[in-house]
């Protein structure tokens, strides 16, 4: 989920600041947070506040704080100070199992790699051959891991993904149990390029559609496969999201998993400035649903124009 990811992302990397400062303790106990908050089963804004987050494996107070910032800005002000005191340094990179943030810093100094696209190919030019810190099994294993990393953020154009996405819409159709489905994400906001394809559907037999779901001829390798959501491969490879939720959450769910990160958190900001609440469950007063069938409901809701899929870029 993109808010999980990002935030496990920013706590990774202010990890690997402390880290570099020699900071004893502190830089574990962020990547535990990391950790738990990539693999939790939700998103992590629907936790809704501090003391909700408090609860979860290795997020204390200071880390709870950090969560809500973002929620709220999309930003971690301690990790924009810490980059600022000590330079950025590379998430993409720290991604890579295996590579700790003197690696990174190398590679980022010596060689200019900041990506992993970069990094394979300087490995296949053999300049990682001649780093102090690198040795060829060194080189071996974080080229794997690389390679995993790669295969993750890999990106098809948008008209080479579109008749998979036409394809995997007109079959889920035809599976029985499915009331409503759409596809989410970059490709409904008319990106270039897709980096995974997002589809919600509507059902009330959750479990029996991700079984039917999982029996398609279309389906290759399965990551994840449950009545909440199922994940798996195309024959190209472009990776495919299902998520499985409920009619009257459909426009809060079609509304968060559309994106983009940057619109929904200014829409969130407008729900916060009225004591609200906004998730992918809907927008909550309290406990209170005040809207979440549609889209347009929400919007309404909070007194916003309607925004296009391909509008939602940033702020309001």
């Amino acid at each position: 989920m993109e808010n999980n990811k990002s935030i496990a992302s920013k706590l990774n990397q202010i990890a690997a600041l402390l880290q570099e400062q020699d900071v004893a303790f502190k830089p574990a106990a962020y990547r535990k947070a990391a950790t738990v908050i990539e693999e939790l089963s939700k998103d992590v804004s629907t936790y809704g506040d501090e003391k909700e987050l408090k609860k979860l494996p290795g997020v204390g107070e200071a880390i709870a704080k950090k969560i809500i910032e973002f929620l709220e800005t999309g930003e971690m002000e301690f990790l924009v100070l810490l980059q600022k005191e000590q330079g950025g340094i590379s998430a993409e990179l720290m991604d890579i199992e295996g590579l700790g943030p003197k690696r990174v810093r190398q590679l980022q100094k010596e060689l200019g790699i900041t990506s992993v696209a970069q990094l394979i190919n300087a490995a296949k030019q053999g300049k990682l051959q001649g780093l102090e810190l690198w040795d060829e099994i060194m080189e071996k294993k974080v080229l794997e891991n690389a390679g995993r990393v790669d295969e993750r953020i890999k990106r098809f154009p948008r008209e080479e993904a579109k008749a998979d996405v036409e394809l995997l819409i007109k079959t889920i159709k035809t599976v029985s149990g499915v009331d409503r489905v759409d596809v989410a994400g970059s490709f409904r906001r008319e990106k270039e390029t897709v980096g995974d394809i997002d589809i919600l559907l509507v059902t009330t037999a959750p479990e029996e559609v991700s079984d039917a779901i999982a029996q398609l001829k279309i389906v290759r390798d399965i990551a994840v496969k449950g009545d909440k959501k199922i994940s798996f491969d195309l024959h190209n490879g472009l990776r495919v999201d299902v998520r499985l939720v409920k009619a009257d959450q459909w426009g809060a769910a079609l509304m968060y998993f559309t994106g983009s990160k940057e619109h929904n958190i200014a829409v969130r900001k407008v729900a916060i400035k009225k004591g609200w609440k906004l998730n992918e469950y809907g927008l909550f007063d309290g406990e209170e649903v005040v809207a979440s069938k549609e889209e347009q409901d929400i919007y309404d809701a909070l007194e916003l124009r309607f925004y296009e899929p391909k509008e939602r870029v940033g702020a309001l």
